[in-house]
């Protein structure tokens, strides 16, 4: 094919990519009670199913009472407009993410090899999972702890903690998106071991290198107490040694 024959196969690609992209923000749109309500403020409420598990096991809040609803309150102008916008772009996207990855992959199908298509399809497929994983991990596990913590920690009875509603958006949409992405780590080292870089000894070598990383990498993203890092910290080591399983089994 010609360039310009390639250009313009890529070009209609991204078109329909779009289009899936504003479908699925449109749907968002519409739908503004169901998505703030049961998804995003779903973690502010006393009710949350993590809190509801952690109550039970008597884990955590080592009481008799559940956590209360969060509060959050708006300080701007078209605040309220802004996150709804905003919130809804980022779900259409993540909507019609699978979409993307299939308009992509037939763009470069035509030009792989058998043996590429296989190995392709089954990092997609792989990545796909961990991602979908590391997604529910940070929304069920890493951002109900975060805005618990946040909401309960006091320097003193007189301040009293209220959320901005963009800071509270941005800790929900960041810390599930942000592990959703860490969870993907484990395929790196497969990848990086098909281009002979580097190898399962390589990995176990620098292991202590990368627990003390690792553990530096959950307190940034975290809050800063000592659970909340525990609890991310053992999903990204354990991933480290996936990645090391990985590179051993998948050669």
């Amino acid at each position: 094919m010609s360039f310009f024959f390639q250009f313009k196969e890529l070009r209609k690609h991204i078109i329909r990519s779009i289009i899936s992209i504003i479908i699925c923000t449109i749907i968002l749109l519409i739908n503004k009670n169901f998505i703030f309500d049961n998804i995003i403020f779903y973690p502010a409420k006393y009710n949350f199913i993590s809190y509801i598990y952690l109550y039970k096991v008597n884990f955590i809040f080592n009481n008799n009472t559940l956590p209360n609803n969060i509060i959050i309150q708006n300080n701007k102008l078209f605040g309220q407009f802004n996150t709804y916008v905003f919130v809804s772009l980022i779900g259409g996207f993540l909507l019609s993410f699978p979409y993307i990855c299939y308009e992509f992959w037939k763009f470069i199908k035509p030009g792989l090899y058998k043996e590429e298509r296989k190995i392709i399809k089954k990092i997609y497929i792989i990545s796909l999972i961990l991602f979908i994983l590391g997604l529910i991990f940070g929304y069920f596990i890493l951002s109900p702890f975060a805005i618990q913590f946040a909401d309960t920690f006091l320097i003193s009875n007189l301040p009293k903690n209220i959320f901005d509603l963009n800071e509270y958006v941005s800790i929900i949409i960041e810390s599930t998106f942000l592990m959703g992405f860490f969870f993907i780590f484990p395929i790196i080292p497969y990848i990086l071991k098909k281009l002979n870089i580097i190898n399962s000894l390589y990995l176990k070598k620098y292991r202590k290198h990368a627990f003390l990383l690792l553990f530096i990498i959950a307190s940034a993203i975290t809050t800063g107490d000592i659970i909340t890092t525990i609890i991310v910290f053992i999903p990204l080591y354990s991933l480290y040694e996936i990645s090391i399983l990985t590179s051993i089994l998948f050669n």
